[in-house]
Parts: structure tokens; sequence; C-alpha cells
């Protein structure tokens, strides 16, 4: 019996939410799971003094207060029902996965995909081993932020001119509260807008949203707030920073990250993070206003940016832009990705290992995808020169 294609589409939906389901519930998961409990309890002793509490337990938060909605009706969830925490706080990942899942269907048919590769792109998604991993086992949030950031570039682009930059901007901003890198989604769209007002509002929307947010946690600790700014991750799982010194790799595979020496140009790059990707981010706003790319191809450009110019890259941040990567129509690319990225996965995901000689698997496969993502970079910065051509969908 041959099933129809939206019966095809329904079951990969069903296959990747119940694996990601029993992972979730099965495992608890990466640290990032622990930390979100830490700071449920902090929420309770004092919502407005969250930041102060889990900075001054060692931990440093470093996102909008936003998902600490979800955290408390988590753990209330939990509480009531006697699941698990590390598995409850986890179903927000795994729908935002679905949800973006859907919204690639419906934008491939958009763009005039069959149902083979409207599919395709579900799928991608769905049974993605990155997304999978990441959603369902890591617990990270990048899902949840990154959903709205897709919705607002399908809103750019469907809806009228008046109202599209304050409305994208919103969907921006609401993702921005909840973690900040789908601010980067306005650089993808602010190159398309029909004037500078409309560029302007969509910039003050996107901003305005976890500013508002962020205020009142701000003014009851400003110091601890402040220190959300010194977040420049960790080195030695990508980026640069591994392709510079592919040695800074091996505390992390036997878990003593902590004993991690960072020699000059390591320590640079990190301190300077977001300093080396702003100025590329600029540089590259300078090109998209003189080219005018489509926002779905301008917010490719944007991403492959950040992979390569990031120092410290950990793998749930191909969640921010693998949604772009598949709606552009880079099916096979992303699924090439995905498999080849799978002994990586492995390895971060079963730290820490007896030996640090799992690194020799891990550090090519990394260096491996940093440099596609700069090959990636420089290819579709050429083919923007010339005028990108559309994509060709199965």
């Amino acid at each position: 019996m041959t099933l129809a294609p939206r019966d095809l589409v329904l079951a990969v939906f069903g296959v990747g939410i119940v694996t990601r389901l029993v992972l979730a519930f099965a495992f608890f998961g990466d640290v990032d799971v622990g930390s979100q409990l830490l700071v449920d309890e902090a929420l309770d002793r004092d919502l407005l003094d969250v930041y102060a509490t889990v900075n001054a337990a060692g931990y440093l938060w470093p996102y909008p207060p936003v998902y600490f909605l979800w955290l408390e009706l988590a753990s209330g969830i939990s509480a009531v029902s006697g699941l698990a925490f590390h598995g409850v706080v986890q179903l927000l990942p795994i729908a935002a996965d679905a949800g973006i899942a859907a919204l690639i269907y419906i934008y491939l048919g958009w763009r005039g995909a069959g149902e083979p590769g409207r599919l395709a792109g579900v799928a991608l998604v769905m049974l993605g081993p990155c997304f999978i991993a990441i959603s369902g086992y890591h617990g990270q949030i990048d899902s949840v932020a990154i959903l709205p950031a897709v919705l607002a570039l399908m809103v750019w682009e469907r809806r009228g001119h008046s109202v599209r930059g304050v409305e994208s901007g919103v969907l921006i901003g609401v993702g921005a509260a909840i973690k900040w890198s789908p601010l980067l989604v306005v650089l993808a769209l602010a190159p398309s807008a029909r004037s500078t007002r409309e560029a302007v509002r969509l910039f003050l929307a996107a901003v305005g949203v976890p500013v508002a947010f962020l205020l009142p946690f701000f003014i009851s600790a400003p110091d601890a707030v402040a220190e959300l700014r010194s977040y420049s991750g960790f080195a030695g799982l990508g980026g640069l920073n591994l392709v510079l010194n592919p040695g800074l790799a091996s505390e992390w595979m036997t878990g003593n990250v902590e004993s991690q020496q960072l020699d000059g140009i390591s320590l640079f790059l990190t301190d300077n993070a977001g300093l080396l990707v702003g100025i590329a981010l600029i540089a590259l706003a300078a090109f998209m206003l003189r080219h005018r790319p489509a926002p779905i191809e301008a917010a490719v450009l944007v991403w492959l940016t950040v992979y390569t110019f990031l120092p410290n890259f950990f793998l749930h941040y191909l969640v921010w832009g693998l949604p772009f990567f598949i709606m552009a129509g880079y099916l096979k690319e992303t699924a090439i990705l995905q498999l080849v990225l799978i002994p990586a996965i492995l390895i971060v995901y079963l730290i820490p290992w007896p030996s640090d000689q799992i690194a020799i698997i891990y550090v090519p496969i990394m260096i491996g995808v940093w440099a596609f993502f700069a090959a990636a970079l420089v290819t579709l910065l050429s083919r923007a020169v010339k005028g990108f051509k559309a994509a060709t969908y199965p």
C-alpha cells in the first residue's frame, strides 16, 4: 500500500516527534537541561533578581528572559504530572522543530516546490540528526528562538509594505527575547526594504521587544544583566578557534575543559568574538545594500558569515541557519552536512571519553564543516554579484 504524499508528510512528523520524545524522557541530556533547572529554582526565589542569583552560583544565563515563562510552566507540569522535568522542559523545543518544519513545507510550496521537495524539506528537520539531537537530547532552546524569525521572513515576503516592517520586526523580537541570535535576521530583510522608514520600523520593532522584556530585570539588578554581554562561548568545539588551534578540542573530549589554557590568539578571538563577527556582518550588510539579494538569499549569506567568522561554534548554532538553507533550496547540501556531522554529534553528546584520542575523528570533521561554510559563503557572494538564479526544487 502506497501512502499519499500528505500522509507521508504526516508520517515524517510523527516519527520525528516520537523519536524526540523518547530521547527527551529516556535521557537527562546535556548539562544545559540542568542549567534550566537551576534557573527555574532561582526564579522561585526571586523573579527579578534571577540573573544575579544564577551568576552568584557560578552559572551565567546569557539569554533574555522570555524563556523563563516556559521554565516555570514546565516545572509546574512536571510537579502535577509526575513526569521528569528534563523531559517536560524539552517539549517546547520539540514543538518548535515541528513548527519550523511546517513553515518550511508552506514556504517551499510558495517557491514552487512539488510534494517531493516539500517532503524533503520537512524530513531534513523532523528526521535531521542535528535537529533531533539538539531538541530531543540536548534540550537547547535555539529552535524556539528561531521559529518566529523564520515566520518573520515569510511575513516580510507576503505582507504589504505598510505593515510588514512592524510585523516582521515584532516576530524577530519575540525570538530575540528568547535568545539574541534571531536579531541577525533583520540584516537579511533590511536590504529589500522599500524605504529607510520601513527598515527603521523593522529594526526598532525587533530590538524593542527584547529590550522591553529585559528592562525590569535590568532595573532590579543592572550589574547582573550587564554580564549578559560577557558571554562569547567556549573555545574548542568548532569555529575559527578550532581551525587555528585544533588541540583545544582535547580537554573537551575528556570532560576537562575547565583546565583548558587559551593561547594568545585564541584568547583574543574569544574576548573579541562579537567585534569580529560584527565587522564581518557590517561588511556583508554593505555588500547586500549594493547587490540587493532576495530576503531568503540574504538570510543564507548572514548565517554563512556568522558560521565562518564566529570564533567559538557549538553544534546547536546550526539550528539558526539550517531552516533558511532548506528554504533557499539547498536540500542536498543540508542533507549531506547533517550526515557528515553524525559522528561529531555522537562524540559531543557522549563526552566524557576515556581518552582525548577521539579528537582525531572529531576535529577533522569540524574543520571540514568550517571550510564548507567558508567556501559556500565565497561562492554565494560571487553569485550575488552576478545575480542569483531562482532555486530549482524537486
